[in-house]
Protein backbone atom coordinates (compact mmCIF):
# COMPACT_ATOMS: atom_id res chain seq x y z
CA UNK A 1 0.00 0.00 0.00
CA UNK A 2 1.01 3.62 -0.64
CA UNK A 3 0.66 6.44 1.58
CA UNK A 4 -2.27 7.93 -0.18
CA UNK A 5 -4.42 4.73 -0.25
CA UNK A 6 -7.58 5.18 1.84
CA UNK A 7 -7.80 1.57 3.29
CA UNK A 8 -3.94 2.04 4.54
CA UNK A 9 -5.02 2.60 8.60
CA UNK A 10 -3.76 6.34 9.98
CA UNK A 11 -4.11 7.73 13.08
CA UNK A 12 -7.56 7.20 13.65
CA UNK A 13 -8.93 7.53 17.08
CA UNK A 14 -10.31 4.43 19.17
CA UNK A 15 -13.88 4.12 19.26
CA UNK A 16 -15.85 4.15 22.83
CA UNK A 17 -15.35 0.83 23.46
CA UNK A 18 -11.85 0.18 22.15
CA UNK A 19 -8.13 0.91 24.35
CA UNK A 20 -5.05 1.94 22.63
CA UNK A 21 -2.37 0.28 23.70
CA UNK A 22 -0.82 3.30 25.46
CA UNK A 23 -3.98 3.39 27.41
CA UNK A 24 -3.89 -0.28 29.04
CA UNK A 25 -0.68 0.99 31.56
CA UNK A 26 0.28 3.96 33.49
CA UNK A 27 2.86 6.73 32.36
CA UNK A 28 6.40 6.44 34.54
CA UNK A 29 5.41 9.60 35.92
CA UNK A 30 1.52 8.04 37.03
CA UNK A 31 3.02 5.57 39.09
CA UNK A 32 2.84 6.71 42.57
CA UNK A 33 6.34 5.64 44.51
CA UNK A 34 4.62 4.14 47.84
CA UNK A 35 2.00 1.59 47.63
CA UNK A 36 -1.32 2.97 48.52
CA UNK A 37 -2.59 2.68 52.51
CA UNK A 38 -6.08 1.49 53.90
CA UNK A 39 -7.81 4.05 55.12
CA UNK A 40 -10.19 2.06 57.53
CA UNK A 41 -9.29 2.08 61.11
CA UNK A 42 -8.21 -1.17 63.02
CA UNK A 43 -11.55 -1.04 64.66
CA UNK A 44 -13.17 -1.53 60.93
CA UNK A 45 -11.29 -4.68 60.10
CA UNK A 46 -11.45 -6.28 63.61
CA UNK A 47 -15.09 -5.95 62.84
CA UNK A 48 -14.92 -7.16 58.99
CA UNK A 49 -12.49 -10.06 60.05
CA UNK A 50 -14.89 -11.09 63.04
CA UNK A 51 -16.62 -14.51 61.04
CA UNK A 52 -20.47 -14.99 61.19
CA UNK A 53 -22.10 -17.03 63.13
CA UNK A 54 -22.66 -19.94 61.29
CA UNK A 55 -18.49 -19.55 60.23
CA UNK A 56 -17.84 -19.66 63.81
CA UNK A 57 -19.72 -22.70 64.50
CA UNK A 58 -18.13 -24.58 61.53
CA UNK A 59 -14.78 -23.73 62.97
CA UNK A 60 -15.74 -24.49 66.39
CA UNK A 61 -16.69 -28.37 65.37
CA UNK A 62 -13.78 -28.30 63.30
CA UNK A 63 -11.67 -27.84 65.88
CA UNK A 64 -13.23 -30.23 68.62
CA UNK A 65 -13.35 -32.68 65.90
CA UNK A 66 -9.73 -32.32 65.42
CA UNK A 67 -8.63 -31.75 69.12
CA UNK A 68 -10.60 -35.35 69.29
CA UNK A 69 -8.30 -37.23 66.79
CA UNK A 70 -4.98 -35.77 67.86
CA UNK A 71 -4.65 -36.04 71.61
CA UNK A 72 -5.04 -39.97 71.41
CA UNK A 73 -1.66 -40.18 69.38
CA UNK A 74 -0.26 -37.38 71.64
CA UNK A 75 -0.77 -39.68 74.31
CA UNK A 76 0.65 -42.24 72.51
CA UNK A 77 3.39 -40.53 71.32
CA UNK A 78 4.19 -39.29 75.03
CA UNK A 79 3.67 -42.58 76.04
CA UNK A 80 6.80 -43.62 73.61
CA UNK A 81 9.31 -41.94 75.44
CA UNK A 82 8.41 -42.60 79.04
CA UNK A 83 9.47 -45.76 81.01
CA UNK A 84 6.61 -47.71 82.14
CA UNK A 85 6.44 -46.20 85.63
CA UNK A 86 5.41 -43.19 84.36
CA UNK A 87 2.74 -44.26 81.35
CA UNK A 88 0.77 -45.78 84.26
CA UNK A 89 0.46 -42.90 86.05
CA UNK A 90 -0.76 -41.38 83.24
CA UNK A 91 0.82 -39.82 80.35
CA UNK A 92 -0.62 -36.47 80.85
CA UNK A 93 1.14 -36.45 84.28
CA UNK A 94 4.09 -33.90 83.13
CA UNK A 95 6.09 -33.50 86.51
CA UNK A 96 8.91 -35.15 86.53
CA UNK A 97 8.79 -36.51 82.96
CA UNK A 98 11.95 -38.28 81.80
CA UNK A 99 12.75 -39.10 78.54
CA UNK A 100 14.34 -42.24 77.11
CA UNK A 101 14.85 -43.99 73.96
CA UNK A 102 15.03 -47.13 75.66
CA UNK A 103 11.40 -48.20 74.18
CA UNK A 104 12.22 -47.79 70.55
CA UNK A 105 15.55 -49.70 71.26
CA UNK A 106 13.53 -52.64 72.62
CA UNK A 107 10.58 -52.59 69.70
CA UNK A 108 13.34 -52.14 67.16
CA UNK A 109 15.47 -55.28 68.76
CA UNK A 110 12.34 -57.25 69.87
CA UNK A 111 13.78 -61.20 70.47
CA UNK A 112 10.20 -63.04 69.35
CA UNK A 113 9.83 -60.68 66.31
CA UNK A 114 12.23 -57.74 65.94
CA UNK A 115 10.05 -54.99 64.40
CA UNK A 116 13.37 -53.71 62.44
CA UNK A 117 12.55 -56.98 60.28
CA UNK A 118 8.95 -57.15 60.22
CA UNK A 119 9.30 -53.65 58.32
CA UNK A 120 11.67 -54.41 55.91
CA UNK A 121 9.00 -57.71 55.44
CA UNK A 122 6.38 -55.03 55.06
CA UNK A 123 8.36 -52.84 52.47
CA UNK A 124 8.92 -56.00 50.34
CA UNK A 125 4.61 -56.42 49.87
CA UNK A 126 3.53 -53.10 49.97
CA UNK A 127 6.40 -52.02 47.00
CA UNK A 128 5.01 -54.26 44.62
CA UNK A 129 1.27 -54.52 45.68
CA UNK A 130 1.07 -50.35 44.85
CA UNK A 131 3.07 -50.19 41.81
CA UNK A 132 1.11 -53.46 40.09
CA UNK A 133 -2.25 -52.28 41.06
CA UNK A 134 -1.20 -48.66 39.57
CA UNK A 135 -0.48 -49.80 36.34
CA UNK A 136 -2.97 -52.56 35.88
CA UNK A 137 -5.64 -50.28 37.24
CA UNK A 138 -5.00 -47.42 34.55
CA UNK A 139 -4.84 -49.92 31.93
CA UNK A 140 -7.87 -51.22 32.64
CA UNK A 141 -9.82 -48.03 33.45
CA UNK A 142 -9.04 -46.42 29.93
CA UNK A 143 -11.10 -48.62 28.32
CA UNK A 144 -14.22 -47.88 30.50
CA UNK A 145 -13.05 -44.18 30.28
CA UNK A 146 -13.29 -44.00 26.48
CA UNK A 147 -13.92 -47.23 24.63
CA UNK A 148 -17.85 -49.24 24.33
CA UNK A 149 -17.53 -52.77 24.05
CA UNK A 150 -19.67 -55.70 24.72
CA UNK A 151 -20.29 -56.51 29.00
CA UNK A 152 -19.19 -53.19 29.10
CA UNK A 153 -22.14 -52.44 32.04
CA UNK A 154 -21.59 -55.50 33.53
CA UNK A 155 -17.71 -55.91 33.55
CA UNK A 156 -18.17 -52.53 35.65
CA UNK A 157 -20.50 -53.69 38.32
CA UNK A 158 -18.68 -56.69 38.72
CA UNK A 159 -15.70 -54.78 39.62
CA UNK A 160 -17.90 -52.50 42.16
CA UNK A 161 -19.21 -55.66 43.27
CA UNK A 162 -15.84 -56.55 44.53
CA UNK A 163 -15.18 -53.48 46.25
CA UNK A 164 -18.46 -54.77 48.13
CA UNK A 165 -17.59 -57.73 49.18
CA UNK A 166 -15.83 -58.49 52.61
CA UNK A 167 -12.18 -59.08 53.31
CA UNK A 168 -13.80 -62.33 54.94
CA UNK A 169 -15.03 -63.61 51.69
CA UNK A 170 -11.83 -62.83 49.92
CA UNK A 171 -9.98 -64.97 52.39
CA UNK A 172 -12.05 -67.99 52.66
CA UNK A 173 -12.11 -67.95 49.05
CA UNK A 174 -8.35 -67.96 48.31
CA UNK A 175 -6.99 -69.99 51.28
CA UNK A 176 -7.39 -73.00 49.44
CA UNK A 177 -6.41 -71.84 46.25
CA UNK A 178 -2.86 -70.52 47.39
CA UNK A 179 -2.27 -73.92 49.35
CA UNK A 180 -2.79 -75.66 46.20
CA UNK A 181 -0.61 -73.14 43.93
CA UNK A 182 2.29 -72.95 46.82
CA UNK A 183 2.02 -69.59 47.33
CA UNK A 184 0.66 -69.84 51.02
CA UNK A 185 2.73 -68.36 53.47
CA UNK A 186 4.87 -66.46 51.18
CA UNK A 187 5.32 -62.96 49.97
CA UNK A 188 3.96 -63.63 46.88
CA UNK A 189 0.58 -64.92 47.67
CA UNK A 190 0.24 -61.85 49.92
CA UNK A 191 0.93 -59.52 46.91
CA UNK A 192 -1.78 -61.10 44.97
CA UNK A 193 -4.41 -61.23 47.53
CA UNK A 194 -3.69 -57.36 47.71
CA UNK A 195 -3.56 -56.42 44.13
CA UNK A 196 -6.83 -58.47 43.89
CA UNK A 197 -8.58 -56.62 46.49
CA UNK A 198 -7.60 -53.30 45.92
CA UNK A 199 -8.00 -52.79 41.79
CA UNK A 200 -11.55 -52.52 42.16
CA UNK A 201 -11.34 -49.48 43.84
CA UNK A 202 -8.67 -48.17 41.89
CA UNK A 203 -10.46 -48.57 38.68
CA UNK A 204 -13.30 -46.93 39.55
CA UNK A 205 -11.10 -44.20 41.13
CA UNK A 206 -8.71 -43.64 37.97
CA UNK A 207 -11.76 -44.30 35.38
CA UNK A 208 -13.98 -41.17 37.00
CA UNK A 209 -10.66 -38.79 36.52
CA UNK A 210 -9.92 -39.73 33.09
CA UNK A 211 -13.40 -39.19 32.18
CA UNK A 212 -12.69 -35.65 32.84
CA UNK A 213 -9.36 -35.58 30.14
CA UNK A 214 -10.44 -33.94 27.33
CA UNK A 215 -11.04 -36.43 24.21
CA UNK A 216 -9.80 -33.60 21.82
CA UNK A 217 -6.43 -34.36 22.88
CA UNK A 218 -6.63 -37.93 21.77
CA UNK A 219 -8.05 -37.24 18.64
CA UNK A 220 -5.60 -34.54 17.82
CA UNK A 221 -2.88 -37.30 18.22
CA UNK A 222 -4.83 -39.36 16.13
CA UNK A 223 -4.76 -37.17 13.58
CA UNK A 224 -1.17 -36.92 14.07
CA UNK A 225 -1.06 -40.55 13.71
CA UNK A 226 -0.36 -41.83 17.15
CA UNK A 227 -1.62 -45.25 18.00
CA UNK A 228 -3.68 -45.99 21.15
CA UNK A 229 -0.50 -47.12 22.78
CA UNK A 230 1.40 -44.03 22.13
CA UNK A 231 -1.89 -41.51 23.02
CA UNK A 232 -1.68 -44.03 26.08
CA UNK A 233 1.69 -43.56 26.87
CA UNK A 234 2.50 -39.82 25.76
CA UNK A 235 -0.75 -38.36 26.69
CA UNK A 236 -3.21 -40.54 29.08
CA UNK A 237 -0.23 -41.28 31.63
CA UNK A 238 1.33 -38.03 32.34
CA UNK A 239 -2.43 -36.28 32.79
CA UNK A 240 -2.82 -39.12 35.08
CA UNK A 241 0.18 -37.97 36.89
CA UNK A 242 -2.07 -36.70 40.33
CA UNK A 243 -4.82 -39.61 40.28
CA UNK A 244 -1.97 -42.42 40.31
CA UNK A 245 -0.40 -40.44 42.95
CA UNK A 246 -3.47 -40.27 45.02
CA UNK A 247 -4.06 -44.10 44.43
CA UNK A 248 -0.15 -44.76 45.37
CA UNK A 249 -1.13 -43.08 48.95
CA UNK A 250 -4.12 -44.47 49.45
CA UNK A 251 -2.99 -48.21 48.42
CA UNK A 252 0.13 -48.35 50.42
CA UNK A 253 -1.34 -46.72 53.28
CA UNK A 254 -3.85 -49.86 53.14
CA UNK A 255 -2.21 -52.32 52.54
CA UNK A 256 0.69 -51.34 55.00
CA UNK A 257 -1.85 -50.89 57.59
CA UNK A 258 -3.78 -54.00 56.86
CA UNK A 259 -3.55 -56.80 59.40
CA UNK A 260 -6.49 -58.68 58.83
CA UNK A 261 -4.90 -60.67 55.69
CA UNK A 262 -1.20 -61.01 56.82
CA UNK A 263 -3.28 -62.80 59.91
CA UNK A 264 -4.34 -65.42 57.59
CA UNK A 265 -2.27 -65.96 55.28
CA UNK A 266 1.35 -65.90 57.19
CA UNK A 267 2.32 -68.21 59.14
CA UNK A 268 6.10 -68.13 59.79
CA UNK A 269 7.38 -65.58 62.37
CA UNK A 270 10.41 -64.61 60.03
CA UNK A 271 7.90 -63.39 57.61
CA UNK A 272 5.39 -61.27 59.96
CA UNK A 273 4.96 -57.93 58.44
CA UNK A 274 4.85 -54.57 61.26
CA UNK A 275 1.00 -54.93 62.21
CA UNK A 276 1.22 -58.83 62.99
CA UNK A 277 4.32 -57.45 64.98
CA UNK A 278 2.79 -54.75 67.12
CA UNK A 279 0.58 -57.26 69.65
CA UNK A 280 3.47 -59.78 70.19
CA UNK A 281 4.52 -57.05 71.95
CA UNK A 282 2.19 -56.80 74.48
CA UNK A 283 4.03 -59.29 77.32
CA UNK A 284 3.12 -62.02 79.18
CA UNK A 285 3.35 -60.90 82.92
CA UNK A 286 2.70 -56.97 81.68
CA UNK A 287 1.50 -55.22 78.92
CA UNK A 288 4.56 -53.38 78.02
CA UNK A 289 2.44 -50.20 76.92
CA UNK A 290 5.94 -47.94 76.19
CA UNK A 291 7.33 -50.76 73.38
CA UNK A 292 3.91 -51.12 71.64
CA UNK A 293 3.72 -47.45 71.90
CA UNK A 294 7.24 -46.90 69.85
CA UNK A 295 6.79 -49.71 67.70
CA UNK A 296 3.34 -47.99 66.87
CA UNK A 297 4.73 -44.56 66.01
CA UNK A 298 7.50 -45.94 63.49
CA UNK A 299 5.08 -48.10 61.81
CA UNK A 300 2.59 -45.51 61.35
CA UNK A 301 5.45 -42.77 60.27
CA UNK A 302 6.47 -44.39 57.24
CA UNK A 303 2.77 -43.49 55.53
CA UNK A 304 2.57 -40.56 57.08
CA UNK A 305 5.65 -39.28 55.77
CA UNK A 306 4.69 -40.31 52.41
CA UNK A 307 1.84 -38.54 52.36
CA UNK A 308 3.42 -35.45 53.62
CA UNK A 309 5.69 -35.56 50.44
CA UNK A 310 3.16 -36.37 48.11
CA UNK A 311 0.15 -34.20 49.67
CA UNK A 312 0.27 -31.33 46.85
CA UNK A 313 -0.41 -34.24 44.33
CA UNK A 314 -3.07 -35.89 46.36
CA UNK A 315 -5.07 -33.16 46.73
CA UNK A 316 -5.52 -32.74 43.03
CA UNK A 317 -5.54 -36.32 42.02
CA UNK A 318 -8.69 -36.60 44.91
CA UNK A 319 -10.19 -33.31 43.83
CA UNK A 320 -10.39 -33.61 39.80
CA UNK A 321 -11.58 -37.86 40.60
CA UNK A 322 -14.40 -36.98 42.67
CA UNK A 323 -15.47 -33.93 40.95
CA UNK A 324 -15.90 -35.29 37.23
Amino acid sequence: MTEDDPLEPTGVDAGPDETTEADRYLQVEEVPETAPTDDRTWRTRLAESVPSSRRTLKYAVAITVAVLWIVPFIGLFMASFRPLSEIIGGWWHLEGMSITFENYYQAWNYSTAPLSRALLNTFIVTIPAVLVVMLLGVMAAYPFARFEFPLKTTLFFLILLVMAAPPELVAMGNYNSLQRIGLFDTYMGLILIHIGWGLGWVVLFLRNYLLGIPEELEEAARIDGASRYQIFRTIILPLSTPALVSVAVIQFTWVWNAFFFPLVFMRSPELYLAPQVLPLMRGRVQVEWGMIAAGSIMTMAVPVILFLLLERYYKRGMVAAVAD
